[in-house]
């Protein structure tokens, strides 16, 4: 797999990706500085996520009023964090410019098709959308590496989303991932990447758990892909801080 000037295989060094995500809280300079702490940590890819709310959730969603609480929580936060989407072509040259690798994930077709635009090397796409078909052949279709999530999906469900990829001829690699933030380490089975490995693709780790022994782990049982969040501050306002 050639993630712009990476060459990913089974003998390479592990890829690093310091995911970003939302944890800039929407203020550029914070994503700024968030790069040059992943460059500073010795990261060699800085992520991001971009979605346009009207398309991914229903108009009652959006009515912070009306929606269930948890919703409520979700949408109001992400209304409060979004980045610009100029700003994310901004960023996406100041990592060139580091010499950082950039990468986003599209959580719909028009994030994904901005993103084209602004010409990333990489997708990666959330593990809630590793059975999202639809947008699996969308992302594909860009002629990109794309990274996918595993998270709270069954043995059954990879195993069809990996014979879609294939079909499709997809250019992809599988991250063993628990969802749970932050996730308990007796739940995160690493053993599980030996499964993932019998698809004949890169596989890595997608960890949410506290410290870095697990990730550690993960490397030594062979994982060549490793994403970790990182922030400023872990009192800041979010979900993933």
């Amino acid at each position: 797999m050639i993630i712009d000037n990476y060459n990913l295989n089974e003998s390479s060094k592990t890829f690093i990706i310091a995911e970003i995500g939302m944890n800039h809280n929407g203020n550029i300079k914070n994503a700024k500085r968030l790069i040059d702490i992943a460059i500073q940590a010795g990261a060699d890819c800085v992520k991001f996520q971009l979605r346009n709310l009207s398309e991914l959730y229903t108009k009652e969603a959006l009515d912070i009023s009306n929606s269930d609480l948890s919703t409520q929580y979700t949408v109001n936060l992400l209304k409060k964090f979004q980045l610009k989407k100029n700003e994310y072509k901004h960023l996406s040259e100041y990592a060139a410019d580091r010499n950082i690798i950039f990468m986003c994930t599209p959580w719909d077709k028009s994030s994904a098709d901005y993103l084209s635009k602004i010409k990333i090397p990489a997708y990666k796409i959330a593990s809630a959308d590793l059975t999202n078909f639809d947008l699996l052949e969308h992302v594909a279709k860009k002629k990109k590496p794309m990274i996918i999530s595993t998270g709270m999906s069954t043995h059954t469900e990879i195993k069809e989303s990996v014979n879609f990829l294939k079909n499709i001829k997809a250019d992809f690699a599988l991250l063993h991932c628990n969802s749970t933030y932050p996730a308990p380490t007796r739940d995160i089975n690493l053993l599980y990447m030996k499964q993932l490995r019998k698809y004949n693709v890169i596989v890595g780790y997608s960890g949410h758990e506290r410290g870095i022994a697990v990730s550690l782990a993960a490397v030594a049982l062979g994982a060549k892909i490793i994403e970790r969040h990182i922030t400023l501050d872990k009192n800041m306002e979010g979900p993933d801080h």
